[in-house]
């Protein structure tokens, strides 16, 4: 034993104990140091090392091959998500009353079609309505649309008043 380890150890017992006591217990442990100098350390067998190394090897690679595994899983999975989101936005992006088509250009254009006419004609009023609503003959903001909207907050407001 080391002079430095000695004396801590030294140190620790005498905290521990009387310094009698310490001293006999110090004496016995240098004694069981050096008894067990003595002996040489068994040294494993090179097939049982060879074996050991061997279930190491295999365990680390089952652990890859499942991590892999895992993460193929959940990529399928994210996939799988996106998947079924797109196809429920495909499906339901087409009910009715949620306009989402656009009419072809060239129906849109060719103007043949009476009930194209009528739709043009329509969207058509609903802008200059929309436009007309917005902004005065000066192009300055309709005081119209203002009151619109402080009479929607009013609403709303009172709507959770109860």
């Amino acid at each position: 034993m080391e002079n430095l380890e000695k004396e801590n150890l030294r140190k620790l017992l005498a905290g521990l104990m009387d310094k009698a006591a310490a001293g006999q217990m110090l004496d016995d442990i240098e004694k069981g140091d050096e008894i067990l100098a003595g002996f040489r350390a068994p040294e494993p067998n090179e097939q049982v090392l060879a074996e050991i190394k061997k279930n190491v090897a295999a365990a680390l690679r089952q652990k890859r091959i499942n991590a892999f595994k895992k993460q193929i899983l959940v990529t399928a999975a994210a996939a799988a998500m996106i998947l079924v989101s797109v196809l429920a936005i495909v499906r339901y992006s087409n009910q009715p009353g949620i306009p989402t088509r656009m009419i072809a250009a060239s129906v849109w254009e060719g103007g043949d079609d009476a009930d194209v006419t009528v739709l043009r004609d329509e969207i058509e009023n609903i802008q200059s309505e929309l436009w007309g609503g917005q902004f005065d003959d000066s192009g300055n903001t309709n005081i119209r649309v203002d009151d619109l909207e402080n009479e929607l907050i009013e609403i709303n407001g009172d709507m959770w008043k109860g």
